[in-house]
Order: structure tokens, then sequence, then C-alpha cells
């Protein structure tokens, strides 16, 4: 009897998709929106995260801004970015 009450409720009740879209709770997104979302929440993390790190950094901003000029010049370096100036490595030391 049991068994019969339940698959008349299933047969009979929307299903659950249906209640949520009737009411306005769910909304279908198309697979590249959702893509462009998740990778806009994940670089915004990324830069959030980076400003805490900086802003939380062990050390004189002097130093944090040396050390992360050596990083992005290595990097440069690795990519191919060869173009230094001379006056670089002079702007940074001041």
């Amino acid at each position: 009897m049991t068994t019969d009450v339940m698959r008349t409720l299933r047969e009979n009740l929307p299903a659950a998709d249906d209640v949520l879209h009737a009411v306005g709770l769910q909304v279908e997104r198309s697979a590249s929106v959702s893509a462009l979302t998740t990778v806009a929440a994940f670089a915004i993390g990324a830069l959030v995260g980076a400003a805490l790190t900086a802003l939380y950094a062990p050390k004189p901003g002097r130093e944090t801004r040396h050390d992360l000029n050596e990083r992005v010049r290595e990097i440069g370096e690795r990519m191919g970015w060869s173009g230094r100036r001379a006056d670089d490595d002079e702007a940074a030391a001041h």
C-alpha cells in the first residue's frame, strides 16, 4: 500500500526542476556563460589573493617591491622578453 501511494505521488507531482523554474529560483544558462563566469570568478579571486598577500607580507614594502620586480623579470626572461633597459636596474635600486 505504501509503495502504491509513493508511486502515485511520483507520477502526479511535478519535478523539482519544474517547481523551481516556476517560482523563478532556477535560471538556465548556456555553457559559455557558465564557463565565462567561472573564469571571471577565478581571476577575481586570484587578484584579491595577490593583493592580500602583498598587504600582509612579512617584509617591508621596499624589499617586497624588489622581490616582486625580480620575479617579474625572471618570468619575462623565461618567456623570451629580453627587452630590458639598463635604466631599469638603476631605477629599481632607488
